[in-house]
């Protein structure tokens, strides 16, 4: 088999190929532009079976090469048919497409082959001319848009070029028999390249589909990834209404978000100024039934159009609408609306490709709603940090106040009630002497409700300076003053030796002289106590612990130990101002600690704390 046959049956297996296929994607989907493709294909398609009827039998017709060629000789006017998909075709060059179509026509049926060469040139400038027309209206169209459609775009005008080219050898073979040994090859080869461009551009396998898209999504993502999140968050829309316009070869696209206060779709973006703003009202049409459904949706005619989508068509000069819905998992944000002169050709490859960009845009919406929500909250908390720093100063300044104007009074009353017992004790009674001392003990006792109060500011705002504490040293020596204190005390302390802590010693400490203080007192009642200090492991975390077998507490007023001057005891069992395990439990806090309490009534008690 010579080289050149090789070409030939090449090029008309892929012919039949891309005929097959087309009319298998018309029968599919069933719309105009399908439709359309099919049959410019089907015009070559048909011209490759006359031929190999006509080899498959040896019979040669007359009528059969006559019908071949008739249908060959349509494929520019079917041509145009597509041409007219992304622009206007003025009326002079369908009139002599028309024109060129009929007057081939009828040389080829009112004469027998060999044509005249000036008949035979006439046919070739006809052919030529309209598949070279066609070839730079889907060039310009492809450098226009971007996408998966520029690239189908510049595939057909490829084709459609060689094409042309391979007539215009025709013509010279006719006009110029002698190089026929010449141009046939290179004809064939172009003839096939042409096939294959057709193929790429008409019917495309999957996977070069996808390499378009995923080129053009780099691309827009790219166009974004340059910005701080707070410059994504204002220019997504207007970025998204650019790249889907550019993308699908549209005449604007705008965005239209979802108003929760208004209860209806507003643009808020637009590649096309006079369709900057406005509500799309209403039930009826693409655009609403498109934000119902949550999918993409195209409105192929006017008569497809609601009210608003009319209205937003009719601003732009648009006879036709893909919208694409933004959702995210969380939520809907709104629309993508792309306008159109008419239906693309690609539809699918355009909404594809619109709702990558919308998905993108939609997780752009998603990210700069929770950035303002945090920016939000940051604000609200450097309201509040704000409120509570003055909230301090008012505090430091009442501490100031509690410090040096109500201590004085109070050194007065227990100093002039120790004056009048003193030098008049003699002449009161037995009941006046005990009203003056009953007002030197209560005196005396507010003012050590004033220095605990006080105490426990000073815990709340002091500075933490965190350093490697050892708690059993800790606690070995504050029991060892207990004891000192009350060596009648029959207590027995057991400490676990080496529990180490990270956390202010001077704080610390205060914690632990509260709570081993608690129940050194609370085990008072008992001639023989025991009070232990260790850690254990608590949800994954150290705990440490302090456990007493005293007179415990009822759990039910569990709630109640760690209040300010909350007290589970009457004073006359156990003296204390119920202030301790408050500043217990906010030296824990501030630690980022937490500490609770388990206990039964004359069972004991054990606090356990986390740091």
């Amino acid at each position: 088999m010579q080289v050149t046959d090789l070409l030939t049956w090449i090029t008309q297996g892929s012919l039949l190929l891309i005929t097959v296929l087309t009319f298998l994607d018309f029968f599919r989907h069933r719309d105009r532009s399908r439709l359309d493709i099919a049959l410019m294909f089907g015009a070559l398609g048909a011209l490759v079976l006359l031929q190999g009827i006509t080899r498959g039998t040896g019979v040669y017709s007359r009528w059969l090469r006559t019908a071949g060629a008739l249908l060959f000789l349509a494929h520019p006017v079917l041509l145009l048919r597509l041409v007219q998909h992304f622009r206007p075709v003025p009326q002079t060059v369908r009139r002599l497409a028309l024109g060129g179509m009929l007057a081939s026509w009828g040389i080829l049926i009112a004469l027998d082959a060999p044509y005249p060469v000036p008949l035979t040139l006439l046919i070739v400038a006809y052919f030529a001319y309209v598949e070279g027309y066609a070839a730079l209206a889907f060039m310009r169209d492809g450098l226009r848009t971007g996408g998966v459609t520029s690239w189908r775009l510049l595939l057909a005008a490829a084709g459609s070029g060689l094409l042309a080219l391979v007539i215009l050898l025709a013509g010279v073979n006719a006009a110029v028999p002698a190089g026929t040994g010449i141009t046939t090859p290179i004809s064939q080869l172009l003839a096939l390249l042409a096939m294959l461009s057709y193929y790429a551009g008409f019917v495309p396998p999957r996977w070069l589909h996808q390499t378009w898209q995923l080129s053009e999504l780099q691309r827009f993502l790219r166009e974004m990834a340059g910005r701080s999140a707070a410059e994504r968050a204002t220019t997504t829309l207007d970025h998204l209404c650019r790249a889907g316009t550019r993308a699908v070869g549209g005449l604007a696209a705008v965005v239209a978000l979802w108003d929760e206060t208004e209860q209806q779709l507003r643009i808020r973006a637009s590649s096309n100024p006079r369709a900057l703003s406005g509500a799309l009202t209403g039930s009826d049409g693409v655009v609403q039934r498109a934000w119902r459904e949550r999918h993409p949706l195209l409105a192929r005619t006017p008569a497809d159009f609601g009210p608003a989508d009319a209205a937003l068509a009719a601003s732009v000069g648009a006879g036709a609408l893909i919208v694409v819905p933004l959702v995210t998992v969380e939520r809907a944000w709104g629309l993508l609306i792309v306008c159109h002169r008419r239906a693309p050709l690609f539809v699918e490859d355009d909404i594809q490709l619109l709702a990558l960009f919308a998905e993108q845009s939609a997780s752009t919406l998603a990210y700069a709603a929770l950035l303002s929500e945090q920016q939000h909250l940051v604000a609200q908390l450097q309201q509040r940090s704000a409120q509570l720093e003055a909230a301090n100063k008012e505090l430091e300044s009442f501490s100031y106040s509690v410090s040096h104007d109500l201590r004085a009074p109070l050194r007065s009353i227990d100093g002039f009630s120790q004056a009048l017992l003193e030098d008049y004790g003699e002449t009161l009674d037995a009941p006046g002497r005990h009203y003056l001392q009953r007002v030197r003990a209560a005196t005396q006792r507010m003012a050590q409700l004033i220095d605990d109060l006080l105490s426990l500011a000073r815990v709340t705002r002091s500075e933490l300076h965190r350093e490697a504490v050892d708690l059993s040293m800790l606690a070995r020596s504050i029991t060892a003053e207990l004891k000192q204190r009350e060596p009648q005390r029959q207590v027995e302390c057991a400490i676990v030796e080496g529990v180490i802590a990270q956390g202010d010693r001077r704080l610390i400490q205060l914690v632990l002289e509260n709570l081993l203080g608690n129940a050194w007192k609370f085990t008072g009642v008992h001639p023989c106590a025991h009070i232990e200090f260790g850690a254990l492991t608590h949800e994954g975390q150290v705990a440490y612990f302090v456990r007493d077998d005293g007179a415990g507490f009822d759990m039910a007023y569990a709630g109640k130990l760690f209040g300010a001057f909350q007290r589970l005891h009457a004073m006359t069992e156990f003296a204390g101002n119920g202030i301790g395990l408050a500043t217990v439990q906010r030296v824990i806090h501030r630690h980022g600690g937490r500490i609770w309490a388990e206990g039964a009534v004359e069972q004991g008690a054990t606090f356990y704390f986390t740091l």
